[in-house]
């Protein structure tokens, strides 16, 4: 069997538009996902001094990888755009605040001379973010005793009796009150008052008595003091609360290759083999052409909730119908094509009982928007059962 003649040049023509419409569908559903968690703030595709450039923008928080951005290369419009460089830009803030500082000292007695002693008059503060020196508030000052110790005492008082005419302790009271407290007698001590002549004797005639009492008593003593004090004043704040990535992508156009048509042949019948079912679904199905994202609370940052299929002539988002709703601030990404189709129109979202519009913009690449969904109801199932 003789060689097989050349191919005719329409025919190459035709099999490499095919085998580059394969590898354009290849690519578009393939796309890298290393930077579909985060939503670009801008997008821009243009020829700067003759290099063809793909810049993207993007706003991080300062503990998120910058890494995740870099996408694989990728095809718009005919270019082949590969990774060059990532610029950074930090965005920064400083700001003034008052704040307030409580401090706690200990000391032997309550006496304000001795507190203030063991206060300082400013404090110097920082947390890491923010500095700067606290003032002490007199009018803040609170003590109160630390605990508690308790001892036993003895309590005694004296009482003179005169005029006595024995010496006679049944002539002596038993008990005494002081300060609220009965004492009782614990000892008498007699003395003669005055004499009288008995016979040739002089005998006592009166007596005079001082009587004793004693008691015991519960004494209460603070074992300290504890104070607590403010200081106040402004602190200043600085540090990074975001960083800007400027990503940039360098272009070259796909041109078509005539040489060495013969020996990518086998390899270009396999792939069509491979992916003809694919492209034969992609012609004549509905394909999805929207995907929704949600965010997750990290700045710029949003999840892959799943894809939905946008109609040109009746362009409705049903939210509800992926298999688990996100809720509140959605970004949604539409594919270029149907975006340029919806220009100017106006996009339905419908989120259960409750619709958003959204008119389209310019587009520039895939399309970009971002959406308030609000919550979702309470009991979803029946929403679902009714609807």
């Amino acid at each position: 069997m003789g060689p097989l003649p050349p191919p005719h040049k329409s025919m190459k023509k035709r099999m490499i538009a095919i085998m580059s419409l394969v590898l354009c569908m290849s690519m578009s559903l393939c796309v890298s996902a290393s930077a579909a968690s985060y939503v670009p703030d801008d997008i821009t595709y243009q020829n700067l001094n003759g290099q063809q450039l793909a810049v993207k923008v993007f706003t991080l928080l300062p503990d998120q990888d910058p890494g995740d951005l870099i996408e694989k290369d990728f095809e718009h419009d005919g270019i082949l755009y590969v990774y060059s460089d990532t610029v950074k830009k930090e965005q920064t803030f400083n700001e003034e605040t008052m704040h307030k500082e409580v401090v706690t000292v200990t000391t032997a007695t309550k006496n304000l001379e001795d507190i203030l002693a063991a206060l300082e008059p400013t404090l110097e503060y920082e947390d890491g973010t923010a500095k700067g020196t606290l003032a002490l508030n007199h009018s803040t000052l609170k003590t109160e005793a630390a605990g508690y110790t308790s001892s036993n005492y003895t309590v005694t008082a004296t009482k003179n009796y005169t005029g006595l005419a024995r010496n006679d302790s049944g002539l002596i009271e038993k008990t005494v009150i002081k300060d609220g407290r009965t004492l009782s007698l614990s000892n008498v001590t007699w003395t003669v008052e005055s004499t009288a002549l008995v016979g040739d004797e002089l005998v006592p005639a009166t007596y005079s008595a001082v009587a004793t009492y004693s008691g015991s008593a519960k004494a209460t003593k603070a074992t300290g003091y504890i104070t607590t004090a403010e200081y106040s004043g402004k602190v200043t704040s600085s540090g990074v609360s975001s960083i800007q990535y400027t990503v940039t992508y360098l272009g070259t156009p796909i041109a078509e290759e005539d040489s060495g048509f013969i020996a990518l042949l086998p390899v270009i019948i396999g792939t069509l083999a491979c992916a003809g079912f694919a492209v034969l679904l992609i012609v004549y199905l509905p394909r999805k052409n929207t995907t929704v994202y949600a965010a997750t609370g990290k700045g710029n940052e949003y999840d892959k909730c799943g894809r939905l299929l946008l109609r040109v002539k009746k362009p409705e988002l049903h939210i509800d119908q992926l298999k688990n709703p996100p809720e509140a601030v959605l970004a949604i990404e539409v594919d270029e094509k149907v975006a340029r189709k919806l220009f100017g129109k106006s996009i339905a979202i419908r989120y259960f009982d409750r619709t958003t519009n959204h008119t389209v913009g310019a587009v520039n690449g895939q399309y970009w928007f971002k959406v308030d969904v609000g919550a979702a109801p309470a009991d979803t199932e029946n929403y679902e059962e009714d609807n």
